[in-house]
């Protein structure tokens, strides 16, 4: 974990300098079959180096939680010495949306981080609490989940990773007192976090993106700063989308540079953009697959040169 940590650190930062570029991802939604057929492309460059693109394509269905059936591959090219390989990007992607969701707390706080919150025990939740045991110096992680059954897996497997205790909870008003950040990971079609719930919590981190889902209303999202990752991505989301059917978008309270620019997650790694009480969300940037990508590229180059 600590090198997807280190690697999307440094394409936060490349992007921020302008040498990673993050060209707008295709999405498809179409119903099929009494399912929905999701499908994404995600292209990234790094002119003179690697160029990268991200397909993934899924069978679902968000309000039962269902997923049938998944393919996502990273395709990496190697500029310099004019190679392609081809990554299963099921890992990659769930590991890197940890390590960015523990970063973006990093980057948005003004204070130790000592006690963080999960909502969610899937792989993308499983990948945050192992991201921020790795990056802070936590006293505790609570974690919760409505079936006791998840939440059981979640400690089996996740709890002997850990440096800090690892406490699962049943009630999500258990899992958010007292504690210093909250990230939710949890794939809803309608919100879950209300304003009231986090009123206490300085830091939120919302690992969202997808067009179907909401997680949090949209009263968490105009009442602190809000850090996105890319704004061309975030406001096709489910909040984003939402807000502005309700013809609230203007009340999203964004991060802005002294031009009005919406700042990102670029911006906040080269620390442009840390606040007191702020809300970071994330849709993903296929920069993140280039740098990880290109990193177990290279570590494999040689590993077979020896």
């Amino acid at each position: 974990m600590g090198d997807y940590v280190a690697c999307c650190g440094r394409a936060f930062q490349l992007f921020g300098d302008g040498v990673l570029s993050n060209p707008p991802r295709q999405e498809r939604v179409e119903r099929q079959r009494g399912m929905d057929h999701f499908s994404l492309v995600m292209p990234a460059e790094w002119p003179g180096r690697y160029s990268a693109c991200k397909r993934i394509e899924e069978f679902s269905d968000v309000a039962s939680g269902q997923l049938a059936r998944r393919e996502a591959y990273i395709e990496l090219r190697d500029w310099v010495d004019e190679e392609v390989v081809r990554l299963d990007a099921g890992h990659i992607t769930d590991v890197r949306t940890g390590a960015a969701g523990a970063l973006a707390l990093q980057y948005i706080s003004t204070r130790p981080i000592r006690r963080v919150a999960i909502l969610g025990t899937g792989r993308v939740a499983r990948a945050l609490a192992l991201a921020c045991d790795s990056l802070f110096d936590l006293q505790e992680v609570r974690c919760t989940s409505r079936r006791a059954e998840n939440r059981d897996a979640f400690a089996r497997e996740v709890g002997p990773k850990m440096r800090a205790p690892l406490h699962m909870v049943a009630a999500q008003s258990e899992c958010l007192s007292d504690v210093d950040a909250l990230l939710t990971a949890v794939p809803t079609p309608e919100p879950i976090v209300g304003e009231r719930a986090v009123e206490e919590i300085d830091y939120l981190v919302v690992v969202g993106g997808d067009s179907r889902t909401r997680q949090v209303e949209g009263a968490v999202l105009e009442q602190r700063p809000v850090l996105v990752d890319l704004w061309g991505q975030a406001e096709k989301s489910g909040e984003f989308r939402w807000a502005h059917a309700q013809r609230q978008l203007e009340r999203i309270a964004l991060v802005r540079g002294e031009s009005g620019e919406v700042l990102t997650i670029g911006d906040a790694a080269l620390g442009r953009a840390q606040r007191s009480r702020a809300c970071a969300y994330l849709t993903g940037l296929a920069v993140q697959d280039l740098c990880v990508a290109a990193m177990i590229y290279e570590r494999w180059k040689t590993q077979s040169a020896t």
